[in-house]
């Protein structure tokens, strides 16, 4: 009997103290300033326009130069690898907080629609679990996930590796009282800055050339995308930023899936510019991949992308 007692206190006690560790990593993952989703839902950013997406804007709009072509607010809400189901979900996060912006510059592409590119990053939403609307669309894209997260201290350990230095750097900025992310306006500068592929090992990569495919759930979450930005009256704009020119010759249904987006844009009612034939797209030094730019190709875009807006959105509104 003593054995069996024993036994439950000792199960009571890891409980309790996974519970409680749960709960230490639930507020130091908020204390992350440089998570974005912890930082937007601390600070009150509350610009007048959002830049959001995956990699590409992320690492290619400043909002520090485009503020200055189109004299609004602007900050940086892209994250790397994320899909719209990501970037709904984040967008809802950031509208807790603050508020809404007039604008939203939505990058897309057709590997927007391709699952083979971006994803549904899970970890990212481990504090906020409580939420209906995030727990349902993570069950969604994780069901595995979402079956251990009963368990005390599960949601954390599951993606662990992907969370135990955030939460400790977390405990260092909530010791420090720290108040600014390390790239407060979102915009996280390319760390590489030459090309990493001559074409012919991307062609190596894609020996059957580059045949996009159109998932019916990326279209979902998009649609749901607009359609949350628009239920707030925030007006989206959709771009295309410049592909590297060699990189088009090995994407031979390219056009077939421009098309679709431009129809899909057209269904939602808004406007999709892609800057093609842009002069920039045929200089290599511009790019370190087919989609992504370098600092240099991306003060161009962005430049380009900043003179448009201001003289076909804002001055005509």
């Amino acid at each position: 009997m003593k054995n069996i007692l024993k036994l439950l206190l000792l199960c009571c006690s890891v409980f309790l103290s996974l519970f409680l560790l749960e709960k230490v990593y639930d507020f130091l993952l908020l204390q992350n300033k440089n998570i974005k989703a912890s930082y937007i839902l601390s600070e009150n950013i509350n610009a007048e326009v959002l830049i959001h997406g995956p990699c590409e804007p992320l690492w290619m709009l400043n909002p520090t130069q485009l503020d200055t072509l189109i004299h609004k607010k602007t900050y940086n809400l892209a994250l790397s690898h994320s899909n719209f189901a990501d970037n709904y979900l984040h967008l809802y996060l950031y509208l807790q907080n603050n508020q809404k912006p007039s604008h939203l510059l939505l990058y897309i592409t057709p590997e927007s629609m391709d699952e083979r590119y971006n994803t549904f990053n899970t970890y990212r939403f481990t504090p906020f679990m409580k939420d209906t609307l995030i727990a349902n669309i993570v069950k969604e894209f994780d069901p595995a996930y979402s079956r251990w997260i009963g368990f005390p201290f599960m949601k954390h350990a599951y993606y662990g590796s992907l969370i135990n230095f955030k939460a400790v750097q977390g405990l260092k900025h909530y010791a420090t009282k720290k108040e600014k992310p390390f790239y407060p306006n979102g915009y996280v500068p390319p760390l590489v800055q030459d090309w990493q592929y001559v074409m012919d090992h991307f062609i190596e990569l894609y020996p059957n050339n580059v045949e996009f495919q159109w998932s019916k759930r990326r279209e979902k979450y998009f649609r749901k995308l607009i359609a949350f930005a628009q239920s707030q009256n925030i007006e989206v704009f959709l771009y295309e930023a410049p592909v590297y020119d060699e990189a088009i010759k090995v994407q031979p249904n390219r056009q077939e899936i421009m098309g679709r987006l431009h129809q899909l844009a057209k269904e939602v009612n808004v406007p999709f510019v892609a800057f093609e034939n842009l002069e920039m797209a045929k200089d290599k030094t511009n790019f370190f991949s087919t989609l992504n730019m370098t600092v240099k190709g991306a003060e161009i875009f962005t430049d380009t992308l900043g003179r448009y807006l201001q003289k076909e959105v804002f001055l005509k509104e």
